[in-house]
């Protein structure tokens, strides 16, 4: 599978593509789908999928399972009766496994015989799930196309126990808490990573307002959840790719992730890296999501000031004539002086703006300009070029703006 993510016009697409990459893996689509787990002796707790509901034993029939340690889907074909699993290198047409197994409405019982060696092992699988993977496509088309928040998408379409059973059971319970807790005693964060993919992602540790934090961290466990599917769907291109990236996490796991900004009404992320699961040139990007700690949301940063024309999405959509006043100041006062002899730097890149800015917040108090969703050409300048100080954004606060601009 290639990593094919379109030139974005600016920082929400990569959500729903990265969401969609679990529905793109080495599965064929099929509805619905009927999900087992259970024990293969020997090697432990499996989770398993397949077509459904269950077909004559000879009826042609596709799945994936994994290995909660690894999360690797490896797929399957055949028949209820007979299941081949290839080999990790589609180079070879030998199968690795078969399964050899009866199906009911209730479970999935048989043995599983190593192609190479003989060596047998016995599986009974219960049914713990079952799903329609074109509902969950129909609901994400929806919620893409009705979107006027960022999290419109994690909130009506997202990954969850009823909606994405399978991807719920790979993901769910992995990522743990890494490194010292970042913040103040009104609002921290901690960063926390799934070793099998290996970046962090944050998480709220404090906050005043338990619900909010909830529902904050709930969005970024989607965010984490949703870059995750990515990199484990590019592992498991080992089955079915032979281009040099099959079989890796694409880069996923050397993904930059960092917190530019916290107070307890505001939070930033910034996500930057070089994804590459095969394709003519690898995914470089550079995306910021704040979130509204207030209001336990992504930001829509017109509650703060008239950034976009009302009426508009507030992401990608058309900048107003104060965002675009912010904007001109920046680049007239030039690059900061630190950075003035670095390339590319504000000069080379703001010619990008408006089409591709994304807003942010930054330490110490600051709205960040950043060129977010361009193309491999325009690569170099992905990133933050330059900084409005808070204190300038109050000629144009609404009211109750000035509540998202405190620096605690």
């Amino acid at each position: 599978m290639s990593l094919l993510i379109p030139h974005r016009r600016q920082i929400f697409l990569p959500t729903l593509t990265l969401a969609a990459l679990s529905l793109l893996s080495t599965q064929a689509l099929a509805t619905p789908r009927t999900i087992y787990t259970g024990p293969l002796q020997g090697a432990g707790t499996i989770v398993l999928e397949l077509d459904a509901p269950p077909t004559p034993s000879s009826s042609p029939l596709t799945g994936r399972y994994f290995y909660p340690a690894h999360g690797t889907d490896i797929p399957l074909t055949g028949t209820a009766a007979s299941l081949t699993e290839p080999s990790p290198s589609p180079n070879t047409s030998t199968p690795a496994a078969t399964w050899q197994g009866t199906l009911t409405p209730t479970s999935y019982k048989g043995t599983w015989t190593d192609a190479k060696t003989g060596k047998q092992r016995h599986f009974d699988l219960k049914r713990v799930a079952q799903y329609d993977t074109a509902q969950l496509e129909q609901d994400r088309k929806q919620a893409r196309a009705t979107q006027v928040n960022l999290g419109d998408v994690d909130l009506n379409a997202g990954i969850t126990s009823t909606r994405a059973p399978y991807d719920t059971l790979k993901l769910a319970g992995h990522a743990k808490p890494v490194g010292k807790e970042i913040g103040n005693a009104t609002v921290a964060y901690q960063m926390w990573q799934d070793p099998r993919t290996k970046f962090p992602y944050p998480r709220l540790t404090r906050h005043p307002d338990p619900q909010v934090m909830q529902r904050i961290n709930y969005l970024l466990e989607q965010r984490h959840w949703q870059k995750s599917l990515g990199a484990l769907d590019c592992k498991a291109t080992a089955y079915t790719s032979t281009n040099p990236m099959a079989g890796t996490l694409g880069g996923f796991d050397e993904e930059d992730v960092k917190v530019t900004w916290l107070s307890r009404a505001l939070m930033t992320v910034t996500e930057s890296g070089s994804l590459d699961c095969g394709g003519a040139h690898p995914y470089n990007h550079f995306d910021a999501y704040t979130f509204d700690l207030l209001r336990g949301e992504y930001l829509d940063w017109n509650r703060v000031f008239d950034a976009y024309v009302p009426g508009k999405r507030t992401f990608g959509g058309e900048k107003s004539a104060a965002l675009l006043t912010l904007v001109k100041q920046a680049v007239d006062q030039g690059p900061d002086a630190s950075k003035a002899d670095q390339h590319p730097n504000l000069e080379d890149c703001a010619d990008l703006w408006p089409e591709y800015l994304a807003l942010g917040a930054q330490a110490p108090g600051a709205l960040s300009l950043s060129v977010s969703g361009v193309g491999h050409a325009s690569g170099a300048c992905l990133g933050t070029h330059a900084q409005v100080p808070f204190k300038a954004l109050t000629p144009y606060l609404k009211p109750g703006g000035e509540a998202y601009l405190v620096r605690d």
